[in-house]
């Protein structure tokens, strides 16, 4: 007799462990799909706030940088046109002078 009971101390035992186990497993399953999920908005935020700034970064290049290095141009062949007339009337009146 003595033996069925220690059998059966040992049986509720093991299972009492297995139902135990089984429930913490359930409880880090259920953590690791709540810790996916806030990853998974945080980089959908990051990849959101990304995009933000990529296109402001585009904005700026098209409406500001752009502009100026093509007025670079521009600027270069008006400061020419300025500087060879400042060379004709200089000239001018050198000539007058003398």
């Amino acid at each position: 007799m003595e033996g069925d009971t220690v059998s059966d101390i040992a049986t509720i035992v093991g299972l009492v462990t297995d139902v135990v186990l089984l429930i913490l497993l359930t409880a880090v399953l259920i953590g690791f799909f709540v810790v996916f999920a806030l990853i998974s908005k945080l980089l959908s935020t990051a990849q959101s706030t990304l995009e933000t700034v990529q296109e402001a970064a585009e904005t700026v290049s098209e409406k500001v940088i752009n502009p100026a290095t093509e007025n670079v141009g521009n600027s270069r062949r008006l400061g020419s046109a300025v500087g060879f007339l400042i060379g004709l009337f200089r000239r001018r009146r050198r000539s007058n002078g003398n």
